[in-house]
């Protein structure tokens, strides 16, 4: 009898647990306003200055993989995925801060299989073909680019929490190659979503007998009305802050090797050049993600100069 009840309760936990899936599928979309600006909502915000703090275990990580497997549709399946890929970078940091470096590989490699089916689900994203059907598929692509430009920043954190663990210089140089390889395969990501969008404004172009600019111009209200800019440049920075923060720590790190080196005359030589290697590439990173930046604010600067000559024109020839 008492198996009967838990049998019973489980299916009925189960089929609750469906509904609430197909229910979220289902959910109508809001509508986008094409109007890009340099500020971001507070939620996104939150996302991207996301800390990582917070306590994760295997149930989380196993409810996190029914709800994938009880969702059908491709876009939020990857969000579902890109959620799960969040719960193995927590995992990764308490797994490190309780000394657990097998644990810590576990996670990360999971992380890499979960960015793995990601790019899958967007290799899969393929609306009508119909000019409003490649639109939509446009704008699933978009919100997912925002979502991997978001788990960038938390790959970073990541990184920046791990060099200041309890952890030997060898583990700390074996952790730099794990992460760089995680970062490698989001950036890869975003070429295969890049491709995609150069596939849709082909399709438009053919469907909607558009010009390349008419194409070009149509995906671009789309980015403007998830303001993929302004994320794409708030990422930039938070992630070339935790780089240096990073960087910094493995300096501190370095100093203090170097320092009971001379005193106690022990070579720590190879531990200090691994390090400085890490240091110098974080550094370097670093460097290259706010000239990137500085770039982007330059082009959103002159795209609005742009904007505003014609309207400035116009004002001109009615007071004329």
């Amino acid at each position: 009898m008492k198996t009967l009840i838990i049998g019973l309760m489980a299916v009925f936990m189960l089929s609750a647990f469906s509904a609430m899936v197909l229910a979220e599928e289902v959910t109508d979309e809001p509508n986008l306003i094409a109007t890009e600006n340099s500020t971001i909502d507070q939620a996104t915000a939150n996302a991207i200055n996301d800390e990582l703090n917070e306590s994760a275990s295997v149930i989380d990580t196993t409810l996190a993989r029914i709800g994938i497997g009880f969702t059908f549709n491709q876009e939020k399946k990857a969000e579902k995925e890109l959620k799960l890929a969040r719960l193995e970078l927590i995992m990764a940091k308490i797994a490190a801060k309780n000394n657990n470096t097998e644990a810590m590989e576990k996670a990360l490699e999971a992380h890499e299989r979960i960015i793995a089916r990601v790019q899958e689900r967007i290799n899969a994203l393929d609306g009508k073909a119909t000019k409003e059907g490649i639109k939509k598929s446009a704008e699933k692509l978009v919100g997912l680019e925002r979502a991997i430009e978001v788990h960038e920043a938390r790959i970073a954190k990541l990184n920046e929490i791990l060099v200041s663990a309890n952890l030997t210089e060898e583990q700390i140089a074996n952790i730099q190659a794990r992460l760089e390889k995680a970062e490698n395969s989001t950036a890869h990501l975003k070429e295969v979503q890049a491709a995609k969008i150069d596939k849709l404004k082909t399709k438009l172009k053919a469907v909607a007998n558009m010009t390349e600019e008419q194409a070009e111009a149509e995906i671009q209200k789309i980015e403007d009305a998830q303001n993929l800019s302004a994320v794409k440049k708030k990422v930039a920075e938070v992630k070339a802050a935790r780089n240096e923060n990073a960087a910094k720590v493995i300096s501190e790190v370095i100093a203090k090797l170097e320092a009971r080196q001379n005193e106690t005359g022990k070579n720590a030589s190879n531990a200090i050049e691994k390090l400085t290697i890490v240091q110098e590439k974080l550094q370097e990173k670093s460097e290259q993600i706010r000239e990137k930046a500085g770039k982007m604010r330059e082009e959103t600067e002159e795209n609005n100069t742009e904007e505003e000559q014609p309207k400035a024109e116009s004002g001109d020839l009615e007071e004329n």
